[in-house]
């Protein structure tokens, strides 16, 4: 077996499972949370829906990202995680913009607050080197990769108003970043199997989020996807 048909071989396999794992985590959490992520019946929430649903999404996205990184390192190379400084700034930018989206769905976190994590998180990105790089002035490129991040991880949460809009949206996002991948000049089996991962997730979720949908995405999985894309 060639390199690359063991490759798609493990992919399509670790598609299988996650999703599979993805829908039984959902099934959990509908069964036996009754309250995290549902907001204050009296607080204005923008969102298409006449009923309160839990806002639990993003927890299953950053469970089955973390599992898609620790398949990798089972199935491929053990060591590489902790020497990849650029994923390590992904992992704990993504970590904290989930801890911010759970507080705010259940709390209602404060505007500002929010608005300062997505920076510390656009910092901690430039820090381990994920940033645009259109310029010798790197001001520029620190300046827009802070707009963009911030920019994108407020257009999915915004965009989380409606049953199955946003995770259709970012599904064909990432089918589109899963090609770039393969058929491109950057291919990277690392973030092949974190694409590959977060596909399944978002499938996972699709199951219940698709109309009459029985679960929200929230801002903890707005917010976790906004940081990812």
């Amino acid at each position: 077996m060639t390199e690359k048909a063991y490759l798609y071989l493990v992919g399509a396999g670790i598609f299988l499972s996650l999703a599979v794992f993805a829908v039984l985590i959902y099934t959990i959490l509908l069964k036996f949370s009754t309250t995290l992520g549902i907001r204050d019946k009296e607080f204005n929430l923008v969102r298409w829906s006449t009923v309160s649903k839990p806002s639990l999404g993003g927890i299953g996205f950053f469970i089955v990202f973390l599992l898609s990184i620790v398949l990798y390192s089972v199935f491929f190379e053990s060591d590489h995680v902790f020497k990849d400084r650029a994923l390590l700034g992904i992992i704990f930018a993504s970590s904290l913009a989930f801890l911010m989206g759970l507080a705010d769905d259940a709390y209602n976190t404060k505007p500002f607050l929010k608005f300062g994590v997505q920076v510390i998180c656009g910092a901690l990105l430039i820090a381990t080197g994920t940033y645009i790089e259109i310029s010798s002035y790197m001001w520029l490129n620190y300046s827009l990769t802070l707009l963009w991040v911030i920019g994108i991880m407020n257009s999915i949460n915004m965009l989380d108003n409606m049953d199955g809009v946003t995770s259709v949206v970012a599904l064909c996002i990432f089918i589109g970043f899963l090609l770039v991948v393969l058929l491109g000049d950057i291919y990277s089996t690392l973030f092949f199997i974190i694409l590959v991962g977060i596909l399944a997730s978002l499938c996972g979720f699709l199951y219940y989020n698709w109309h009459p949908s029985r679960i929200f995405m929230g801002d903890t999985g707005s917010q976790f996807l906004g940081l990812i894309l």
